[in-house]
């Protein structure tokens, strides 16, 4: 009884795991509106209510763009050892299962690789 409650708790963990990772995909990849990314609509916000300079939204807009390379050179450099944990928490979960369950386990793991190749 023990190890079938460890499973819902390592199943719960994994599904928050995967939950959040959705989100981030989500707030990385949306569709921003308009065809507007996230720094044109914080310049837009910042030079409607600040009333902002001409100067001072071209110095703006540099330092946000600034801030997108480094965001993405960040995404770029953290998403192979987020994907080394989101692997090692899989094999982890599967070798607790039974033959039967890791087939499972694997159908699962395909059909949500197959969810979210079709979003990107």
């Amino acid at each position: 009884m023990r190890l079938q409650w460890r499973q819902i708790l390592i199943s719960a963990l994994v599904g928050f795991a995967l939950g959040a990772a959705s989100v981030a995909w989500y707030l990385e990849y949306r569709d921003t509106g308009g065809g507007k990314d996230h720094y044109s609509r914080m310049q837009e916000r910042f030079s409607s209510r600040l009333d902002l300079t001409p100067e001072q939204k071209q110095q703006i807009g540099a330092i946000l763009e600034d801030m997108r390379q480094k965001v993405s050179a960040l995404r770029t450099e953290i998403r192979p050892r987020f994907e080394e944990i989101r692997r090692a928490v899989r094999e982890e979960i599967r070798s607790l299962l039974t033959p039967e369950q890791q087939k499972k386990f694997d159908a699962m793991q395909s059909e949500w690789e197959s969810r979210r190749k079709k979003h990107r």
